[in-house]
């Protein structure tokens, strides 16, 4: 089998190398830039991951071509979520029987899949793996997580990816329905990038923190309730347990928004906190998460996006 990553970033290069390692044939769709060159000359680099070595490893990796590219059943998105249209032309090398599963942040990502694929050929699901770039084509290990996914229209059968995830290694759940999952990875995502971000703090030092931990638990409970509105019933203690115990794993961690900042690129504020704004039931509401989407999207727009 064959599996195209569509984004090899940071996230996407460590799930690629954990699927090399366990005997899986890797490809990437990358967008033109440093990181696909690097992909293409060197391949990737893996630092300070569990094994407490250095690794390389070798993978075919294309842009706008994507015919180069070898039939695959299984296409992991890892795009940033504003470019999630962008990965359209690898349609053409999903096999009949193929699966799209997006592990993206944020709202809205399987929604924009369906109407490029289809809604029975649509996997949804999160991770908390945890990895950054440290230069292209060079990635620092964040800490091992889990995966949980299932399909996006219910009653579908997608068990093989489970299957196939485990048998490389990787720490993977399937769930019938992926919705509360991804509304959990979003409240996690909605205090720890946000949080990071504008803190400049690892993972770990936002856990040992008091002011850190005291914001974050206010956006918490923030998206609990706009999860509820959604129709996803969180529990806090449940998820906030889970927050720490993430935070423990992954604390050298670098968060994906606290690096974009430091790349000066585009943050995915707005399918993150603009996504739990979306139920805010008037311009008041949820205070914390709105202070911190403005202050976001303030260092985006000084940056010209």
């Amino acid at each position: 089998m064959i599996v195209t990553i569509a984004g090899c970033g940071a996230l996407g290069s460590l799930l690629a190398t954990r699927l090399i390692e366990g005997g899986i044939t890797v490809q990437a769709f990358q967008r033109m830039g440093a990181q696909l060159e690097a992909l293409r000359e060197k391949g990737i680099t893996i630092e300070g991951d569990r094994t407490g070595t250095t690794r390389k490893f070798r993978l075919a990796a294309v842009s706008d071509s994507p015919s180069e590219l070898k039939p695959s059943r299984l296409i992991i998105v890892a795009v940033k979520s504003y470019g999630t249209e962008e990965i359209s032309p690898v349609r053409e090398i999903l096999e009949e029987d193929g699966v799209v599963l997006t592990i993206q942040n944020g709202l809205g990502n399987p929604e924009k899949l369906v109407s490029v694929f289809g809604e029975e050929k649509i996997g949804a699901g999160v991770t908390t793996y945890g990895a950054y770039t440290k230069a292209p084509g060079v990635i620092g290990w964040g800490g091992d997580g889990f995966f949980m996914f299932g399909p996006w229209k219910r009653g579908l059968d997608m068990t093989w990816i489970e299957v196939l995830l485990k048998g490389a290694g990787l720490n993977a759940s399937y769930v019938e329905d992926p919705r509360p999952a991804i509304w959990q990875k979003l409240t996690i995502n909605a205090m720890v990038n946000t949080t990071s971000a504008l803190t400049g703090m690892s993972n770990g030092e936002m856990r040992k923190n008091l002011h850190t931990l005291d914001i974050m638990k206010r956006i918490c409970k923030e998206t609990i309730v706009a999860a509820g509105r959604a129709g996803v019933q969180i529990e806090f203690d449940e998820l906030w347990a889970m927050h720490m115990d993430n935070l423990e794993r992954t604390a050298a961690n670098k968060t994906s928004m606290l690096q974009d900042l430091q790349a000066a690129r585009k943050t995915e504020i707005d399918t993150i906190s603009g996504g739990v704004l979306k139920y805010a039931q008037d311009g008041e509401e949820f205070p914390f998460t709105r202070a911190v989407y403005a202050l976001v999207k303030a260092i985006d727009a000084s940056r010209g996006y």
